[in-house]
């Protein structure tokens, strides 16, 4: 059978990750002893993965995973692996309702955002639902039938409303791109990533046939 792509990225033997957001900023001093300041570009998500100690299923799924991914040519979707759901809701949001009514799976059933776009507001919610620091927010959508995402991390706690509110800052500001029809989202938010080949690599077979290595990917942000 064919694969697919994008396609999920594996989780098993992961010793460690890194999963933050990497900005390209030139500053320039000015005579006055001013700094001006300048963005090269939308901020996007570096992942770094440290492999180690995975066992033999783990270490082949690794393996297979990654040349699958031939280099930069195909797009997976990454996510923080210690965060896929609010820190408050570890286990995730079965038997959670809306304020409103009706089971609660993790998607907000509308939203908004305020004019710099880093301030969401997603409605729908289970009253009084809390996310904290570092929690996430994610979008979906689709373009011509292929799959798009955008991910926002939660820089201030805040919880819901009675009726379900939620609102709160957010780094890097909700993109442009994405739609108003986009669905905002809470259960395993991710984005559309491609590895960087030159400082990704499995490493060398032991004898227990299990291997170590660093995987290193950058999102790609598509309309």
């Amino acid at each position: 059978m064919a694969l697919t792509f994008p396609r999920a990225m594996p989780t098993g033997g992961v010793d460690s990750q890194g999963f933050e957001i990497s900005r390209v900023d030139f500053l320039s001093p000015r005579g006055d002893g001013r700094l001006n300041s300048v963005s090269a570009g939308f901020p996007l998500w570096r992942m770094t993965v440290t492999l180690n100690n995975a066992d033999v299923d783990e270490t082949d799924e690794w393996r297979a995973w990654v040349p699958a991914q031939r280099g930069a040519s195909r797009m997976f979707f990454g996510r923080d692996l210690t965060r896929p759901f609010p820190k408050a809701y570890p286990k995730g949001f079965d038997g959670m309702i809306r304020a409103a009514g009706g089971a609660f799976t993790g998607a907000a059933s509308s939203w908004a955002v305020n004019a710099d776009r880093d301030v969401p507001t997603l409605s729908g919610l289970p009253a009084n639902l809390a996310l904290g620091r570092n929690d996430y927010v994610g979008f979906k959508w689709t373009t011509g039938g292929s799959a798009r995402r955008a991910l926002v991390r939660v820089m201030e706690p805040a919880s819901a409303s009675a009726g379900g509110i939620w609102s709160g800052a957010v780094e890097p500001a909700v993109p442009n791109i994405v739609p108003g029809t986009a669905v905002a989202y809470l259960d395993n938010p991710d984005c559309l990533m491609r590895l960087v080949p030159d400082q990704t690599s499995i490493g060398e077979i032991d004898t227990l046939h299990s291997a170590g290595g660093t995987i290193v990917a950058l999102q790609d942000l598509l309309a």
